[in-house]
């Protein structure tokens, strides 16, 4: 068993400010996001101008824009549609002032649909009845989200909707479109009764019920309006210091799978996987990939769900649960306490270490000999014992990686405001340098 615990860190240094400003890291909340001057630092470390870099938990492409403007080509994939959506706008360098021209045509648009400010104060404690509803909103396009009225007053919807069509029915160029409907899903959630804080999930928490009765306007038109000119000033940013002729993409794979989905030649992998049990991105996403369209109906999600890694309840017959699978001698302990307690916690830590051990097989698939594969993780808890990510994913990428060194740094203005329930730390993390070896994989 490769013992990490006690192996010695180094202190990783990292610049406290982006020297290129916010680039378009900002253009959409995203819980647990990569930190970017991290990923900068290991970029410049480990790769070569020129390289192709891959990030099989994509997530909100931080790793894409950094590459970008670092002039590495990267590629990135990950499970949640939204994260593909995300990651894919965010990586598109696009001219300012296009965006901008594009934008008063939409506002020109919009422009007779927005309710008065004296009826959105009105609206502060009230709501259109559903006759109200049923007529403002016609025929237009609403998503399928169960209970949609449990999530978003009647007349936000009949706003949404309206921004959504707009966007959809104005001429514009299909990188503009889909920039200008990111901006509309960055603001869904802060127009919806879920709290926008949380990232452990989805709720209408006793914090926005108070928000509620004590008055809440909520001016979807005016949101939308904000974030894009926040955002277009940011994507202009960024392609002022995108390096030309270098590519980035996203594209949505199972990270257990995705060396089948993956052509281009890897020359290193920067990722940071979700943690066990922290983030439910399946439904923290869950308004915004409805109002994308990224799914239709609830069936479709539920397919989705069982490609997830990482969350807390996995299906007793889940495939990656069917198989033999040794885990390390430690962390076959850790689970065997678990079951005692809990065989659905049991499944779900057996089912993250299945399905990471399937990363890192795809992972030494894809890259050749002696290359670099940077894990940024986080420790968790159970039981007041250290369930110790490093040490773990050092013995599940076995034979395939060996550890070459365990940088450590602390979190600085990170979006990861809450307590885990697995202990987590969220002050401090880790970062794997785990090189390919030269042994082969069966069956290839």
């Amino acid at each position: 068993m490769t013992e990490t615990t006690n192996r010695p860190t180094r202190r990783l240094r990292y610049p406290a400010a982006n020297p290129d400003g916010r680039l378009t890291h900002y253009l959409f909340r995203y819980p647990a996001k990569f930190h970017a001057p991290v990923v900068r630092q290991l970029i410049d470390e480990y790769t070569r101008p020129g390289d192709w870099l891959y990030d099989p938990f994509c997530g909100s492409g931080t790793l894409l824009v950094e590459a970008l403007v670092s002039g590495r080509n990267a590629l990135g994939s990950d499970v949640d549609p939204v994260a593909v959506y995300v990651s894919s706008v965010k990586s598109k360098p696009l001219s300012e002032a296009r965006l901008r021209r594009d934008l008063g045509r939409i506002l020109d648009a919009l422009a007779p649909l927005e309710r008065s400010p004296e009826d959105y104060e009105a609206m502060q404690w009230t709501d259109l009845s559903e006759p109200e509803y049923r007529a403002a909103l016609g025929d237009s396009w609403v998503p399928a989200i169960p209970n949609l009225q449990h999530w978003f007053r009647r007349y936000v919807i009949v706003d949404l909707a309206r921004v959504r069509a707009t966007i959809h029915e104005v001429p514009l160029q299909g990188p503009s479109r889909r920039f200008f409907l990111l901006v509309f899903a960055s603001v869904i959630r802060s127009v919806s009764n879920a709290d926008p804080v949380p990232v452990s999930g989805l709720e209408v928490t006793a914090h926005m019920k108070r928000r509620d009765l004590a008055g809440r306007l909520i001016n979807p038109f005016r949101q939308w309006r904000l974030a894009a000119t926040r955002a277009i000033a940011d994507v202009g940013a960024f392609a002022s210091v995108a390096t030309k002729g270098i590519h980035a993409s996203a594209f949505q794979a199972d990270a257990t799978t995705f060396s089948r989905r993956l052509r281009q030649p890897v020359d290193a992998v920067i990722t940071s996987p979700p943690y066990h049990g922290a983030v439910d991105y399946y439904r923290r996403h869950q308004l915004e990939m409805y109002w994308l369209g990224l799914v239709h109906e609830h069936e479709e999600r539920v397919r989705l769900l069982q490609r997830y890694i990482g969350r807390t309840k996995v299906a007793a017959r889940h495939p990656l649960l069917e198989g033999q699978f040794s885990l390390p001698e430690r962390e076959a302990l850790v689970e065997a306490q678990m079951r005692e307690v809990s065989a659905p916690r049991a499944d779900a830590f057996r089912h993250y270490c299945v399905a990471m051990s399937r990363t890192f097989l795809e992972l030494a698939r894809t890259l050749q000999r002696n290359s670099p594969a940077l894990f940024v993780v986080g420790h968790s808890m159970w039981r007041g014992s250290s369930l110790n990510t490093s040490d773990l994913f050092a013995e599940l990428s076995q034979p395939y990686f060996e550890l070459a060194e365990i940088l450590d740094y602390p979190v600085k203005n990170r979006y990861m405001s809450y307590a885990r329930r697995n202990g987590a730390s969220i002050d401090h993390e880790y970062v794997l340098v785990l090189r390919r070896t030269s042994a082969s994989i069966a069956g290839t």
